[in-house]
């Protein structure tokens, strides 16, 4: 029988307070990522400085200043190759690092339902199924399908970006005319930002919904993405619905916390030395921040996970 988007709603509130250290595992998992995108960015940087033969003075004092530009961009290929190449791995590294919490999360949620399924007056504590090992299992178990299905749904959603980005460089190598260059460009990058929106929140749902059908089903990547759009489509309201719902309640939340900040962006720009004073505030707003972003995340799960498991 299927539930009503108040029903699932309160079903995925439900079963995230009941297993809240979930929550906590997401925001470990945040400052896992800040770490890792941290020391990237220096193992990054690092080789840059160091290779950084280059100056303005070099690009002004030069007889062919293009050509100069040419050479050291060619010189320093290896660098560009070697950048590119760390940021794929970290990239990696990061989705890889995700797929086992967002699998050791909906193993949680799914043997929830499982368990509250069995018994009669369901109320919160039927859903309490936490532990440290089970949500290790589960992330060890699936955390691999999972990782493929980010890589496949996100490569459709590419792809169907990158026909008009294509289209548009061929335009602009085609027109001779400065004009026409832009106004090309600048319409195939808006046409592309157009796309990338909604094609971007339905990838997110049909990743989302794949993952629970990953982990309840313990099916592929491929059989997951093939049942999860296909439920999507039968169930369209309901996931939009639930969708649209948790992203206002994110949105409003945020809102609310960055709303305390608004007083002392004001007061720094007229008393510049009030900036430091109010760090310490910034700081404890961005975690709470985060916090409320890991809640958000554990809820929308849980609510996929109790429309996929409903009986």
């Amino acid at each position: 029988m299927k539930r009503t988007i108040t029903d699932v709603l309160r079903r995925g509130l439900d079963t995230t307070i009941a297993n809240w250290p979930v929550i906590v595992l997401r925001i470990a998992e945040s400052l896992v990522f800040a770490a890792i995108a941290i020391a990237g960015i220096l193992a990054a940087i690092v080789p840059a400085i160091v290779a950084a033969g280059l100056s303005a003075d070099d690009i002004r004092n030069s007889a062919d200043p293009g050509g100069a530009v040419v050479e050291w961009l060619v010189s320093h290929l290896m660098l560009f190759v070697w950048i590119f190449a760390l940021a794929f791995i970290v990239l990696g590294i990061m989705i890889a690092i995700h797929s086992f919490v967002e699998g050791g999360s909906a193993r949680i949620y799914v043997d929830g339902e499982r368990a509250a399924a069995k018994r009669s007056g369901i109320v919160r504590d039927d859903l309490r199924v936490f532990t440290f090992d089970r949500w290790l299992a589960g992330g060890a178990a699936s955390w691999w399908q999972i990782f493929w299905v980010y890589n496949l749904a996100w490569s459709v959603t590419l792809m169907l970006v990158l026909v008009p980005l294509i289209i548009t460089i061929i335009l602009m190598l085609a027109i001779s005319d400065t004009v026409g260059r832009v106004v090309v460009g600048c319409s195939g990058v808006a046409l592309a930002v157009l796309i990338l929106i909604p094609t971007g929140i339905v990838t997110s749902i049909w990743c989302k919904k794949a993952i629970t059908i990953c982990v309840a089903r313990a099916v592929s990547a491929r059989d997951a993405l093939r049942q999860g759009w296909r439920e999507f489509r039968s169930d369209l309201g309901r996931h939009l619905a639930v969708a649209v719902i948790v992203f206002v309640i994110s949105m409003a939340l945020n809102s609310l916390v960055s709303g305390f900040s608004v007083p002392m962006n004001i007061s720094q720009h007229k008393f510049p030395t009030m900036a430091l004073m109010f760090a310490p505030v910034r700081v404890i707003a961005g975690v709470i921040q985060g916090m409320i972003g890991a809640a958000i995340s554990s809820f929308f799960l849980a609510c996929f996970v109790s429309m996929t498991e409903e009986r």
